[in-house]
């Protein structure tokens, strides 16, 4: 099995948080604002406007979409709780000494991975099949 080399895994850290600062900061302020304690919240994020800042993510994400979306999803917890620690300081002048409970989770969109699974005989579903239909379990 191969895998995300550590050079691959910062890259697709700081692409994706330079991603959610340009585009998503208020969506994120807004959730953590709105949400209660204990929530789920999925910040739907468009692959094509994503990955025209690096194309290289989108080929390993097109590659390894598990292993990328787990990048993801922890730059996005790591994003949120820096935004509410500044909001901690901003409001209370205190810093936050409780993380936030709040699960943030990436949902891509507009990419040709997802689309990619399929449903084989028995069920089962086939995450990465390759381009000929063969399945990859």
């Amino acid at each position: 099995m191969i895998m995300l080399s550590p050079e691959q895994v910062t890259l697709i850290d700081r692409v994706f948080e330079s991603y959610l600062t340009e585009h998503h900061g208020g969506d994120i302020n807004q959730l953590i604002a709105n949400g209660h304690e204990q929530t789920h919240h999925t910040v739907v994020v468009n692959a094509m406007t994503l990955f025209e800042a690096n194309m290289e993510v989108g080929d390993y994400f097109n590659a390894y979409p598990d292993d990328v979306l787990a990048i993801f999803d922890q730059v996005l917890q790591r994003k949120a709780n820096d935004l509410l620690d500044n909001m901690s300081l901003k409001h209370n002048g205190q810093d936050s000494s409780k993380k936030m409970r709040h699960a943030f989770h990436a949902r891509i969109t507009g990419s040709k991975a997802r689309k990619r699974k399929r449903t084989l005989a028995d069920g089962r579903i086939c995450a990465r099949p390759d381009l000929n239909g063969n399945a990859h379990i």
